[in-house]
């Protein structure tokens, strides 16, 4: 089963989504398509106090808008969360 955040506007498609493999992410801005990242790729997770959701791989950091009343905002970023526990209780390394 895979969760997913959709923020879109008039010029950009972004959505995020959460499955039992890992991250997929879209940002709309470039021509490679959405990006795909196991839970043990990905080194820090913030949200911002304007609820910008941003996760870090390497050197590079990927953000996506969330709606904090969104029950289904909050599902997917609390089940990005426990996965990324899960993965660093069992030990599992890039």
């Amino acid at each position: 089963m895979s969760l997913k955040i959709s923020a879109n506007s008039l010029f950009t498609k972004h959505f995020l989504m959460v499955d039992s493999g890992g991250v997929k992410f879209y940002d709309g801005t470039g021509f490679s398509g959405a990006r795909r990242f196991p839970f043990s790729r990905i080194e820090c997770v913030l949200i911002s106090p304007d609820n910008k959701l941003s996760f870090q791989v390497g050197n590079e950091v990927f953000s996506i808008p969330t709606k904090p009343g969104d029950a289904k905002h909050q599902a997917v970023v609390n089940a990005l969360l426990e996965a990324l526990q899960r993965t660093a209780a069992s030990g599992i390394s890039p």
